[in-house]
């Protein structure tokens, strides 16, 4: 029987170590693929009813091949909140698997290849992490963090607004069993991370306030570029969401040396040519990822019994 996922549904089907240890080896996967990735989305606007659907083409998954359609209101607004955008899970045959609240899967389906790339990316045995953004983007960043680096054990809490990143805080230590604390001054909050998150609505972050060797997650648009090096300053070297082979189709305006992170978990290059380099990582759109995570997360919300069903069909009495 198809189930609808609530925002609370899947957070508390993703924040499960063993789902997300699952999630981390399926974008692995997907970066050192070698087979033809799947076609491009289809975008369907359905101006009657002020509607845009995208169809993802359907990918091999643990509910075997399956396709996604996404319901937004149309024309998108990129700052409106994610309320009421609605993913549907299709089978193979068409049939309905499932739905989803699609703002926050997208938090999850950004959070968890940024915390594969923090594994392979982030300085040995990071300890102190810069969280930039005191929002639920922030929050699924968070905890995949706390699963993919175990040597974390301080989180500085930056945000525009100062009595929602105390309380975003708060929270987090209560959950986590870190030590989370609000930092008023975004230099500082990323002056002393080894490892520093950008979500959405946070404080600008200038790559050249991080310290020597860290790690920059970037998951927007407004992460300032750093001044252009000097003796006094580490190196930026920037690295993309991108599967192995298809370095050249990866673009960063100003960084011709641009890195796949395919290309690194292959075995293929190195991340930094020396220990103070900065690593600049963006996020990106992975190929047959969206699909992949949605319907992980139906079936693990089946397994835990999340979710409530949804009756199809006609019933009798």
């Amino acid at each position: 029987m198809p189930i609808m996922l609530s925002p609370q549904d899947v957070d508390d089907v993703f924040d499960d170590e063993s789902f997300l240890e699952e999630r981390f080896a399926d974008v692995q996967r997907l970066l050192l693929e070698s087979r033809h990735p799947p076609g491009a989305d289809t975008l369907v606007s359905v101006p009657s009813s002020r509607l845009r659907l995208t169809v993802r083409p359907d990918v091999p998954g643990p509910l075997g091949r399956c396709s996604t359609i996404r319901i937004d209101p149309s024309p998108p607004a990129p700052a409106a909140p994610a309320t009421g955008r609605v993913e549907l899970v299709l089978a193979d045959d068409g049939s309905l698997l499932g739905l989803a609240d699609a703002g926050a899967l997208d938090d999850w389906r950004a959070a968890v290849p940024s915390g594969l790339a923090a594994r392979y990316l982030a300085p040995p045995g990071p300890q102190a992490l810069g969280l930039f953004g005191a929002g639920a983007q922030a929050w699924a960043c968070l905890l995949v963090l706390r699963r993919a680096l175990p040597s974390l054990a301080v989180v500085r809490v930056v945000g525009r607004d100062r009595a929602g990143a105390k309380d975003f805080a708060l929270a987090a230590g209560r959950h986590t069993g870190l030590k989370v604390v609000a930092d008023d001054d975004p230099r500082t909050g990323a002056r002393h991370a080894d490892v520093v998150v950008a979500t959405g609505g946070h404080p600008p972050v200038r790559a050249d306030w991080l310290t020597a060797g860290a790690l920059l997650i970037d998951q927007t648009d407004t992460t300032r570029q750093a001044f252009p090096p000097r003796p006094a300053r580490p190196t930026i070297r920037s690295v993309r969401l991108a599967p192995a082979g298809r370095a050249s189709a990866v673009p960063d305006a100003g960084t011709p040396d641009c890195l796949a992170l395919g290309e690194i978990v292959a075995g293929r290059a190195l991340p930094r040519r020396a220990g103070a380099d900065v690593l600049h990582y963006r996020s990106d759109d992975l190929a047959g990822w969206d699909t992949t995570a949605a319907a992980a997360g139906l079936r693990q919300a089946w397994r835990r019994d999340l979710g409530t069903a949804l009756p199809v069909g006609r019933t009798y009495r």
